[in-house]
């Protein structure tokens, strides 16, 4: 019988320290060739996931939605969510062309406090110059998810095949 996988099969964790920087700016898009997704769980365990615009700030992941958007409620479900985020044409790390990406989970908290989702869009625009672009009439409500991180899994960043995991932020 061959051997048993129990564990990830990752860069030492000491190793893993120099690349943190890095890793945080990439998924942190300050830069257009990161694309992000969102995975939700459905009250019935099924996954979805979808594209979304994201913003980071020390390892919290926060994601504008609207109060009518399925992803809403399905967080109020199920707080545990994923993102991907993946290198948009970038150059292949491994010959089957693999791009840089970084897979992370994490718990994720609603806001629809209106004054905390200002302040969000002052701080998103004084780093990106990406403002409050969303409809303010009595249709919309705007939703604030932050997303606080439990796991990271990155692929590409060092110079042979095995990611990069970190669990603590």
């Amino acid at each position: 019988m061959g051997e048993v996988w129990d564990k990830e099969k990752q860069i030492d964790p000491n190793d893993a320290e120099q690349f943190r920087s890095e890793i945080l700016d990439f998924i942190s898009k300050y830069h257009s060739s990161t694309l992000s997704y969102l995975l939700t769980i459905r009250k019935n365990g099924q996954p979805v996931m979808r594209p979304v615009s994201t913003f980071v700030e020390d390892w919290t992941i926060y994601t504008i939605s609207q109060h009518h958007q399925i992803k809403v409620q399905h967080v109020k479900n199920n707080p545990n969510v994923g993102y991907l985020f993946t290198d948009n044409g970038g150059p292949a790390y491994m010959p089957l062309g693999y791009t840089k990406n970084v897979w992370v989970s994490g718990l994720c908290e609603i806001s629809n406090n209106q004054d905390e989702i200002s302040d969000f869009f002052k701080r998103r625009e004084s780093v990106t110059g990406q403002g409050d672009a969303h409809p303010h009439d009595d249709s919309y409500t705007r939703i604030l998810f932050k997303t606080k991180l439990n796991y990271l899994r990155a692929e590409g960043f060092a110079e042979h095949a095995r990611p990069i995991v970190y669990k603590s932020f």
